[in-house]
């Protein structure tokens, strides 16, 4: 029985297009093929050019002198008397740890870390375990030591007990009216089985400070160019012009190392 069979057939667009009579072409198809041939992009690399591939400028430290306008130079710190605050002159003494853990051996005693917060000073002590019965105290003075006080300080419950060691803690307020050339020292006691040991900070006392006289100290002047250079050599304007940014150079609010 005969069958009629019809095979469907597919062009694709350019055999449709190519098989168009130019006759049949439109001026804006045209116009659009001369487009598309004009914005052919071609990418071509350097080394195919025998260019390098990388370039390498080395810049050289500044050999002439950087000039700094007068109102910049003459422009103050920002900062205020008004604002000093006391601060603490020293590192915080389990910063580190394997020291810390050395000196405390040797000296059966050590300020372990200390906090410094509205006017309230606060921290715990390490002390080696040579007896069940011991006494701990701060021994501080506000006047250079024309007197002195003693402060009492209370056992801690470790979270970890150890053997080796105990943990008291201490917490003292400052006088409110402490004069401006007037610092604060104190050094630790720790009186155990008839002996007593004391951390003194290597001699030198633990202190506390006015600002504006740590950095007096430190070789702080009373203005501030407020140009320095970064790590990478820039200049950069931020510190004294925009006192406001964040510093990262305190630490004295840490809390107790435990």
């Amino acid at each position: 029985m005969p069958t009629d069979m019809a095979l469907p057939l597919f062009l694709s667009q350019e055999d449709f297009a190519f098989r168009r009579s130019p006759q049949d072409r439109s001026p804006a198809s045209s116009c659009h093929e001369h487009t598309s041939k004009k914005t052919k992009k071609q990418v071509t690399f350097a080394d195919h050019r025998g260019l390098p591939l990388t370039r390498v400028k080395v810049f050289s430290q500044f050999k002439d002198a950087i000039h700094i306008p007068h109102s910049v130079r003459l422009m103050p710190s920002n900062r205020d008397d008004d604002n000093d605050e006391l601060v603490l002159d020293f590192t915080q003494p389990a910063s580190d740890y394997v020291l810390f853990r050395q000196n405390l051996d040797r000296k059966c005693v050590c300020l372990e870390n200390c906090v410094l917060k509205e006017r309230t000073l606060a921290g715990t002590v390490k002390v080696k375990n040579l007896s069940f019965e011991k006494r701990v105290r701060l021994r501080v003075t506000f006047d250079s030591w024309e007197s002195h006080s003693d402060v009492e300080c209370a056992y801690v419950k470790d979270s970890y007990p150890s053997a080796y060691s105990d943990t008291f803690c201490f917490s003292l307020a400052l006088p409110r009216l402490l004069a401006p050339h007037r610092h604060v020292e104190f050094a630790v006691c720790y009186q155990v089985a008839g002996a007593e040991y004391w951390d003194s900070n290597h001699g030198h006392n633990y202190r506390i400070l006015w600002s504006k006289d740590k950095r007096r100290r430190d070789g702080d002047s009373q203005f501030d160019l407020g140009i320095h250079l970064d790590a990478f050599g820039s200049l950069t304007c931020g510190h004294g012009i925009l006192p406001e940014w964040p510093s990262y150079a305190r630490y004295e609010n840490v809390g107790p190392y435990y």
